[in-house]
Order: C-alpha cells, then sequence, then structure tokens
C-alpha cells in the first residue's frame, strides 16, 4: 500500500515518506541558524507521522471521516524509551521531548497551553488521549536518525538563565515550532502549487553586500545635489558615524538622533554596514504607526531596488504594487510575506511583536527568519508602557540566544538603564546633547500656567495669524469642531486630518497638504496626533494641545523642520474638556509633562527633561517599573513555571496584545475604487484577496459606534467585512459621520 501526505486537484498524490523527509530537511535547516538542527529534524520527521493510519489514508481518498494525524508523533517522543534513545536521560531531555510533543501537536492549530488531564484542547489531555489510530506500519517506510546533540546542546542553551528558565525554554518553543510550519508549508506548496515555486525560483538573489553598493551609490548623488546647510552638514556627519560604528560587534544599541536629523537613512546605513560585516541574513525595521510605514518602504525601494524590500502590514495595497511593479513581482511580495523571507523586511511593531508571543500558526511562521538578522525599532519610546519589559526582554533574547543585533532609534532619549536595559550609543560624536542643540529650530511656549484653559476661540485667532500653521490635538472630537470653526471664517487652503480618514485620503491629503507647503501657499491644518508619526511636513507654527512629552517633541519635529527659518514657535495649551482626556494612560501622560515641563522650565525638550519625563511615566522615580512596565505580568508568570516548564502558550498569546480588540473596523467609500472593490468582494471566489486591499479603506470605530450604525442599518457584512451602506456618511473633509450626524446626502450604495 503506498501512504499519500497531500493530494492535488489534478488527481496526483504527494508520497507521504517524501513530504516527512523534505520537512525534516527543511525545518532542521531552518533551526541551524540558532543552533538546533537536530530538534528541528526530529519536529520535522515527526510532525505527520499519524497519517500512516488507516483512518487517514481512507480521508484522503475520499472518505468523509476526521482523523487526528499530530497527536501520534507528540505521544512518541514523550515516551521514556524515545527520550533516552533520541534525546538522553536528564530532566532537561525530558523537558525538551515536552516542547517537541507541543509543537508537533499543534503543528496545525497552534501551541496550546500545557494545561491538565481535564481541559481538553490542552498538550497534556492530548497525550493522555488512550487510543489514537494506528501509524505503526510507518517504521516500513520512515527511519528517525538518532544522533548525539550534547555539543548542540551546551551551544543552545550557552545564552539561557537560571532565573529566566521558562522564558528562554518557550521562546526556543516558539522558535522550533515556526521552522516547522514554515517548512510544512512550502513543502506542502511546492507540491501542491508548483507554479508558485517556479514563480519564487526566477527571483534573484540579493546579497547584503550588493545592497550596500547600491545604497552608497545613491547616498554619493543625493549628498552632490544638497544645500551646504548647517543642517545637512550634521546630517552628514550622523550619517559618517552610523557607517563608522557598524563595524562594532553585535550587541543593544541605542540611536539618538533629533527629529529631522535623517535618522531613517543613517539607521539604513549602520544595519546594511553591520550586516555585511558580521554575515546577519537579513534587516528588519519595525515602525510604530502604519501612516508612515509606506513612505519608508518606498525610500527603501527607491535606495535599494523592488527586489530587495517586503512590506507588511495591514494597510498594504497588493493592487496599487502589482499596477507599479508588475503581477509577478506582486505575487512574489505576497508569498514572501507569510515567511519573510527577504532581505528587507519593513513591518509594524504590532505585527513583530505580537508574532514573538503568538502560538497561533499563521503569525509564528515568519519567526524563525528573524534570527540572524539587523533589527531597527523605531521610534522605541512609543512602545506600550504595559508591555516594555516583556519586548526589550524579546529583543535581549534574540541578540544572546538567536545571533541578531538590534537598534533602538528614537528622537528623545528615553531612561533605558531605569529599565534594567544596557544600550550601547551609536551617536558618540556628535554626542546626542550636541545634536539637540544643532537641531534646535524651534522656541516652546506653554501657554498659560498650570491647568489654564485656552479656549477654542483663541486658538483659532492663533491659526488664523499665520499663513501656514498646524494644529495638533488630542482627540477626534476637537479636531473636527476646530475644523468647522475656521470653515466659518472661510479660511483658504484648510485641511482636517483624523483615524476617521481611511489611510487612502490621509494620503492624498497629506500629500496636497505638502504641495502647499512647498508652494508657500495658505495652508491651515487641524490634526490629531497621526501627524506627528514621521510625516515630512514643515510648518512655520505648530499648535499643540497638551499631552506626553514625546508627542510635544514630536510635534515640534513638524515646525521648521529644515531649519529654513531662524527659528519657529510651537505653542503648548491646555485645551477645553472636550480636547483633553478626563482618565486613564493619556490623562496620566499630561499629567507627568506637566510636572516635567514645571521642573525644566527653561528647557522642556532637552535630553534631561524628555529623560526625567520616561522616569515618571515608567514609574522609575517611584519604584513602580516592573508593575507597570509589563501590565500583564508575562514575565513573572513564565518565571513562576522555573520549576516545572508548564508554558500556558495560549494564555501568554492572548494577553500579548498591543491593540484594544473593542475597535471595529469598518469599510467607506471614499472613491470609486472602493466600490468596485467591495463589489468585487460580493463575487469573488478569493475574497481574501479583496479584502486586503480594501485595508486602505477602513475606519476604526468604537463599539457603541458600532451599534449605532447597526441600528440605523448603516451597515451591511460581505463576506465578513462591515461595509458602510450610505456614501453620505463620509465627508470628503472630515471622513466618517457619527451615525447619529445628518449625512451629506442620502445616497443607498447597494
Amino acid at each position: 500500500m503506498k501512504f499519500y501526505a497531500h493530494s492535488r486537484d489534478d488527481q496526483q498524490f504527494q508520497l507521504l515518506k517524501v513530504h516527512l523527509e523534505g520537512v525534516a530537511e527543511k525545518s532542521m535547516h531552518a533551526a541551524e541558524v540558532f543552533g538546533a538542527g537536530y530538534l528541528g529534524y526530529l519536529v520535522g520527521i515527526l510532525h505527520d507521522i499519524g497519517k500512516y493510519s488507516s483512518e487517514f489514508q481512507k480521508r484522503i481518498r475520499g472518505a468523509n471521516i476526521r482523523v487526528d494525524h499530530s497527536t501520534a508523533g507528540a505521544k512518541w517522543i514523550v515516551q521514556s524509551g524515545v527520550i533516552r534513545s533520541y534525546l538522553g536521560e536528564t530532566k532537561f531531555d525530558h523537558w525538551m521531548a515536552r516542547l517537541l510533543a507541543h509543537i508537533i501537536a499543534g503543528h496545525h492549530g497552534g501551541l496550546q497551553n500545557y494545561g491538565t488531564m481535564d481541559e481538553a484542547g490542552t498538550l497534556k489531555y492530548r497525550l493522555g488521549i488512550e487510543t489514537i489510530p494506528d501509524w505503526s506500519c510507518s517504521w516500513r517506510e520512515i527511519k528517525i536518525n538518532a544522533r548525539d546533540w550534547s555539543n548542540e546542546k551546551v551551544n543552545l542553551v550557552s545564552g539561557w538563565s537560571k532565573e529566566d528558565l521558562a522564558w528562554n525554554y518557550s521562546f526556543l518553543g516558539r522558535m522550533l515550532y515556526s521552522c516547522l510550519v514554515d517548512a510544512d508549508s512550502i513543502d506542502t506548496r511546492d507540491y501542491c502549487n508548483p507554479e508558485d515555486r517556479e514563480l519564487l525560483s526566477m527571483r534573484k538573489a540579493i546579497s547584503m553586500t550588493e545592497m550596500n553598493g547600491r545604497f552608497e551609490k545613491y547616498m554619493s548623488e543625493k549628498l552632490q545635489n544638497i544645500q551646504n546647510t548647517r543642517i545637512n552638514q550634521m546630517r552628514q556627519r550622523i550619517l559618517a558615524t552610523c557607517t563608522r560604528q557598524a563595524e562594532t560587534v553585535p550587541k543593544l544599541f541605542s540611536l539618538t538622533v533629533p527629529t529631522g536629523g535623517g535618522k531613517t537613512l543613517s539607521s539604513l546605513a549602520f544595519a546594511l554596514r553591520h550586516a555585511v560585516t558580521y554575515d546577519k541574513r537579513r534587516i528588519i525595521y519595525v515602525i510604530p504607526f502604519t501612516s508612515i510605514i509606506e513612505q519608508n518602504a518606498e525610500q527603501f525601494r527607491t535606495v535599494l531596488g523592488k527586489d530587495s524590500v517586503l512590506e507588511h502590514h495591514s494597510n498594504f495595497n497588493q493592487e496599487e504594487y502589482e499596477e507599479n511593479y508588475g503581477r509577478d513581482e506582486a505575487q512574489r511580495l505576497k508569498i514572501s510575506s507569510e515567511n519573510w523571507d527577504a532581505p528587507v523586511v519593513v513591518t509594524t511593531s504590532v505585527q513583530f511583536f505580537e508574532s514573538l508571543f503568538s502560538n497561533k500558526r499563521s503569525k509564528l511562521r515568519k519567526l524563525h527568519n528573524i534570527a540572524d538578522s539587523v533589527i531597527i525599532i523605531d521610534e522605541a519610546q512609543s512602545l506600550p508602557r504595559g508591555y516594555m519589559r516583556p519586548c526589550m526582554k524579546a529583543l535581549q533574547e534574540l541578540i544572546a540566544v538567536y545571533g541578531c543585533s538590534v537598534v533602538l532609534c528614537t528622537a528623545t532619549q528615553p531612561s533605558w538603564s531605569g529599565l534594567g536595559i544596557q544600550a550601547t550609543e551609536i551617536m558618540d560624536t556628535p554626542t546626542p546633547a550636541e545634536l539637540v542643540e544643532v537641531f534646535k529650530r524651534v522656541e516652546v511656549e506653554v501657554s498659560g500656567s498650570d491647568n489654564q484653559v485656552t479656549s477654542d476661540g483663541k486658538i483659532v485667532e492663533w491659526m488664523l495669524e499665520a499663513e501656514q500653521a498646524l494644529c495638533i490635538v488630542n482627540t477626534r472630537k476637537h479636531a473636527k469642531v476646530l475644523f468647522e470653526q475656521l470653515s466659518e471664517r472661510n479660511v483658504e487652503g484648510l485641511y482636517h486630518l483624523s483615524g476617521r480618514l481611511c489611510a487612502r485620503h490621509r494620503s492624498a491629503l497629506i500629500a496636497e497638504v505638502s504641495e502647499r507647503l512647498k508652494n508657500q501657499e495658505p495652508c491651515r491644518l487641524v490634526s490629531t496626533q497621526l501627524i506627528e508619526a514621521g510625516v515630512d511636513l514643515d510648518f512655520p507654527k505648530v499648535l499643540r494641545a497638551y499631552a506626553g512629552l514625546d508627542s510635544i517633541a514630536q510635534a515640534a519635529g513638524r515646525c521648521n523642520r529644515e531649519g529654513r527659518r531662524e527659528s519657529g514657535r510651537v505653542i503648548v495649551f491646555y485645551p477645553e474638556k472636550h480636547g483633553m482626556p478626563s482618565r486613564g494612560w493619556l490623562k496620566e501622560t499630561v499629567t507627568e509633562a506637566q510636572n516635567t515641563i514645571k521642573f525644566h522650565k527653561g528647557s522642556p525638550l532637552s535630553l534631561s527633561s524628555i529623560r526625567n519625563y520616561f522616569e515618571r511615566i515608567h514609574g522609575i522615580c517611584d519604584g513602580r517599573v516592573e508593575q507597570v512596565t509589563d501590565s500583564k505580568h508575562i514575565i513573572q508568570l513564565l518565571r513562576s513555571k522555573n520549576t516545572n516548564l508548564e508554558i500556558p502558550f495560549e494564555n501568554i498569546a492572548e494577553d500579548f496584545t498591543f491593540i484594544d480588540g473593542q475597535m471595529k473596523a469598518i469599510v467607506v467609500p471614499y472613491d470609486s475604487h472602493a466600490l468596485q472593490l467591495i463589489e468585487q468582494l460580493r463575487t469573488s471566489p478569493y475574497p481574501l484577496q479583496v479584502m486586503r486591499q480594501l485595508q486602505s479603506y477602513t475606519v476604526q470605530i468604537y463599539q457603541h459606534e458600532y451599534r449605532e450604525f447597526l441600528n440605523k442599518q448603516l451597515l451591511m457584512n460581505v463576506e465578513g467585512v462591515l461595509v458602510l451602506l450610505e456614501n453620505g456618511y463620509y465627508h470628503p473633509q472630515t471622513g466618517l459621520l457619527a451615525a447619529t450626524d445628518e449625512p451629506e446626502m442620502d445616497v443607498l450604495l447597494f
């Protein structure tokens, strides 16, 4: 009898032996990068061994039956005799066998909690199942090669610590799981979809040396065509320092460069030279906001070539990329995004860090390709406070055990040492303090004292005093109120930017604003903090509602950005009630910013002021640092598992979530293209592809708003996607209206 693993549409079957050996080889190769090749081989050769059962072979030949094929390998590897033969006799070897069982048992459904015998769906419950389909005939075909892995074991755990044994162990589990599921996916894809394999084989491999050469050529040409200003001279010095410091041995670095200092290209220069020097496999650029990821990815493509850069985030527009670079290149990018198989990956903080703590197959598949990389964390200070310590600990694990170098990029220098983080500052000359003085292009004034309120009327007056001005506020509601008051004054060149606009709308608006500023035309923009996320706009005057000091510093970075004026003007004000958070995290940042500014009256944005602010926010000043920077107690939870290594993988993944799941995304009819995509969604046999394209047409709303839209029957569910039914509820300037507002017009779209 022949044993099969998969079938194709053309009724051809893949032999199970071929699949297991192929996955074992691929998984071993992936795990060798971090010294765990033998473990990668074992999970690969065992993952589908349950498919040797007669029940599964009936199923693959057409029988309508469900068969558990993943418990078999998991149960086999934890038998005492098997552990002794293939791993060893120590307690650690038994723990390692259990970790392999976690991976094999969950290779489809995800890494499960270890749990108890009474909890269905946990590993212990699965291992306790007495009867599973008989797969013993596998030994006629499969030989599992045992080898002495004692040296590999010593090297693998050399970066582990007794205090964090469960942390190290669980991290290895996710890495090995990634090796297996990627190998499984690739081997299955190559058999079932050979056209994708052919497409990828046509991709030209780009070395780090070649990319570094492209970068140096680009920068050489760029520097020949720039004005010889003081700021440009300093940008060149920053670039030179980053290039020189790239020779430093791999470790945790910090890069502190003020806004407008050319941090993006300088950090890329460091990463490329460092990768060439230390033979790193790829560069991963982690950006906090989707609003700036597209411009950075496009800049990298311009510098390094389209064949080098993978852009992976929720708003990525597959169709637009296909129009610009061709169908084959777009398809290659789509396939590569599943496992980050690209020289340069540009992604979001959410995608990167949630993957490190996930238990899901789709998120973990890419993880092993992070090993042996240079990782740039842009705006590192903006990581959610409640997850700061787990994030930093994960980065330190990647450095100590998985061969990575990490750069924490900031325009403002937090107190890393206060968080127990020892980072080497790249900018040794000029120093961060010297850079702050050179890039000091604005004067910051605080309106009023303490909580003295600035009226909306006063803000409107300030905006009218300058032909070009930017006002940044804390809430969508306040942005809309100010925009409407300015509209009543018939202000020329007036714009509104907030999360009520979809990403496609925001991009078009920012381009229009940029053009007006460049042409010295009247331009007044009212925005939420979205504008602070790396958007390269340059206003002579900026107003900022009280917020965290890092947000105020980012706002100042939109003022006199290029230093064309002697000094820009930044006014910080305390807004009316509807413009100020009344409680929670944002309220706390405002309070601590006020306290810090009082203490540093003459220099609210100095390095010492910013450092003091972060010490307050992170609980360093009052001994709350562990509590506030690991709010879900993830580190403590794992330390409590050091003695038994019974890891609750699923619980940890649920606790580690950057984005509040209480928001709902709805698709808005911003333009005719959105309408075409919505219609395609209704009829397409491949709705997932259309959903990805619709990401740039979504707006996030709160649960209570969602209920209001539902009650007024303004939403339609199309293939699980919520679509706004009336275009009158999407304003051409302020975006999505509230369900309680009067629409501009009453036009049913469907």
